[in-house]
Parts: C-alpha cells; sequence; structure tokens
C-alpha cells in the first residue's frame, strides 16, 4: 500500500469492545495505515471471546495499547467504570481524533465525549460495522431499544462513518444526516486466487459461527443441496449449538484457523455463500471476490452493495433461491468462472487499502 499524503501528523485514538471478526479486520488496516503514514495512534480496546489469541500480530509495533473492560450488553456498574477510565484514558492522551467502532465504544465514547469540550477537543467519528436495530434475529422489543438508544446518542455532536453506502442511508433516514460512507477494504495482495476443484463443487463460507451469519440458513442450504460431487464448508467456528446443526447438514467446519489458513482454505471454495441476517459491508464477502468467487448472498445492507444480480453474483430472499442459483452454477463451470472474474474485477476497482484510507483521512480533514 502506498503511503497517503496528509496535512500533518495527528495523534489518532481508536475506541473498540466488538474486538474481534470484520470489526477487528477493519480497525487493524486502519490503525497500521495510520501509523506507517507517521501519525500517533493508540487503541483503546476489550478482548472478546472471538478476539484471536495472536491479535497483536496483526498491528505494527508502533501501535499503543490500551486494555479496558467493555462489556457487550447493557450494565449500569460496568458501563460507568469503562466510562470513567476511558474519560480519564482520553484526557491523558489528548487525541485530535477519536475514531469508536461499534455500539458499545461507540455508546460510551459519545457520552464521554459530552465532558470532553473546548478549544483543544478532538473531532468524533463512530463506525457501527453494522447498525444494531437492523438486527431483526434479536426480537421487536431489543430492536426497539436498541433504535431509541441511537436516537438519543445520535443528538451528540459526531460524526457517522458508514462502512457501506446502504447503511449510510440507514443511518441518514434514522438517525443522522452528518455521515460519510468509507467503504471496508481489505488487503488485496493478501487475497489468494481461487483454484477450483475438478471432481467436486465446494461451497463455503468464512466467519464466526454465529447468530448474525445465521448458520440454520446455512444449513437448511446445505440439506436440500446434499448430492454427489457437492460439498459444503463452513471456515470458522463459534456456537456449539449451531455448530452441531451445520454437522448435521454434513457441513465440514474447519474450528479457529488463523487468517493464512482462513485465506488458503478460502481459494479452495468454488462459489462462495453469505446467509447472513445483517451486515455492514462484510469483509468475508470483499474477500471472496479478490479471490474470483461468485457470491451468493442475502438481501441485506452491506450485501446488497456488493453483489449485483447476474454480474458477480445473486441476491437472495431465502433458501429457494440459494438452492436456485447454486445449482445452476453447480451445472455451469464457465458460468461460475465468469461471474468470479467479473467478482475480482468489481473488488480490485473498489475495495482497495487505498481508497479506503484516502476517503477517511478526508472524513477526518487530515487529507
Amino acid at each position: 500500500m502506498n503511503l497517503i499524503p496528509v496535512k500533518h501528523a495527528a495523534k489518532i485514538v481508536h475506541i473498540v469492545e466488538a474486538f474481534g471478526a470484520g470489526t477487528l479486520s477493519m480497525v487493524s488496516a486502519m490503525a497500521n495505515a495510520q501509523a506507517k503514514d507517521g501519525h500517533s495512534v493508540t487503541i483503546i480496546h476489550s478482548v472478546r471471546e472471538e478476539t484471536p489469541n495472536n491479535w497483536r500480530a496483526l498491528f505494527v509495533d508502533a501501535i499503543r495499547f490500551i486494555q479496558l473492560p467493555m462489556v457487550r450488553a447493557i450494565n449500569p456498574a460496568a458501563d460507568w467504570r469503562a466510562g470513567r477510565a476511558l474519560y480519564h484514558w482520553l484526557r491523558e492522551l489528548k487525541p485530535e481524533v477519536v475514531h469508536m467502532h461499534s455500539s458499545k465504544a461507540g455508546a460510551l465514547g459519545r457520552i464521554v465525549s459530552l465532558f470532553i469540550r473546548g478549544r483543544s477537543a478532538p473531532k468524533w467519528f463512530f463506525s457501527p460495522h453494522g447498525l444494531s436495530f437492523l438486527q431483526r434475529a434479536e426480537g421487536r422489543l431489543k430492536n426497539t431499544i436498541f433504535m431509541t438508544v441511537e436516537k438519543i446518542l445520535s443528538e451528540i455532536p459526531t460524526t457517522f462513518i458508514a462502512c457501506s453506502p446502504s447503511e449510510g442511508a440507514e443511518i441518514s433516514r434514522h438517525l443522522s444526516s452528518n455521515v460519510v460512507v468509507v467503504n471496508n477494504a481489505v488487503d488485496l495482495a493478501a487475497i489468494l486466487p481461487a483454484r477450483g476443484n475438478q471432481d467436486i463443487v465446494r461451497i463455503g463460507t468464512a466467519g464466526r459461527v454465529t447468530l448474525a451469519r445465521n448458520p440454520d440458513l446455512f444449513a437448511k442450504i446445505a440439506s436440500q443441496m446434499a448430492q454427489p460431487g457437492v460439498e459444503f464448508v463452513w471456515i470458522g467456528g463459534g456456537d456449539v449449538a449451531s455448530e452441531k446443526n451445520l454437522k448435521n447438514a454434513n457441513v465440514k467446519l474447519s474450528g479457529w484457523i488463523d487468517r493464512s489458513q482462513a485465506l488458503e482454505q478460502l481459494a479452495s471454495l468454488d462459489i462462495y455463500i453469505q446467509t447472513s441476517r445483517w451486515e455492514g459491508l462484510p469483509v468475508a464477502v470483499i474477500e471472496a471476490m479478490a479471490a474470483g468467487l461468485p457470491v451468493l448472498a442475502t438481501n441485506v445492507v452491506g450485501n446488497k452493495d456488493l453483489v449485483i444480480d447476474g454480474e458477480n453474483g445473486y441476491l437472495c430472499e431465502n433458501s429457494s433461491d440459494f438452492v436456485k442459483y447454486l445449482n445452476t452454477l453447480i451445472e455451469d463451470r464457465s458460468a461460475r468462472q465468469k461471474l468470479g472474474e467479473q467478482a475480482r474485477l468489481f473488488a480490485e476497482t473498489n475495495y482497495s487499502l487505498d481508497k479506503m484510507m484516502a476517503s477517511l483521512y478526508q472524513a477526518y480533514g487530515l487529507a
């Protein structure tokens, strides 16, 4: 990645509670690029169950880390302690830019911002990485609570950074007009090209086995598609009950593996499917496209920014749509290859790290 000219070296603090999966991937990409561009970067973070043990290896040495216990659920006592500690750290660090990532860090950071005012106060930015009130599987009551909390917090002066145009549209519609779009991106040079298989069609996905990724739908599709010469793979691990359901549908699970192993397994697929209930802008889909794989995905925020029907894959409303398009692609290797090549070109054209960082610096006012 090329270094991007900026106005001056700035003190940047990232705050993140959801320190895993796609959020971790994006925070590491942003922070590494900023450190390499000469900025002073500090990450205030928690450690989650899905945080990889070798997470420090994902970052360059110049970045400073401060571990701050933040809990995912609403917990007044724990949130008060975390907010108080966050306030003291920010007063000590005196950053010019504070970039909050995901719901809990965004909530705590915005509340703390009310107490850090004046001419030397930082600029505040918030990346939801998937809006909490779009998480329909959580139930109507929880979604109403999430929406109410976000509406209240959106009154605090903050610039929203949406990771996709469709997420930006939802923010503008429900929360705030103060939003800019900075598309997620991947290190294209690190992606291995899909090899293709001769005697089998391997269909898979990559990521944590969790509610958001809808493993039940994946298992249903695998069961309906059971036939000789077709194999379903889930690259990752997670929820025990969902893993059992996947295995009962004859889905092969890799379990927890590091990034290099995950990219190697991604390259062994012929078709990539994303069964998400909700998204921001899925990094795994961008990686699959960059590998040259056709993508079938649920028609939700984020997915629909990436998948263009008939050009690089297909958007699906239900399991029947997945089965229909999968049957077509299983029978037609040339169609798979054509969609995969167009997916690769789409990813390379639109989702490079250079593009992401140029947009981010412009949003910060540092370009």
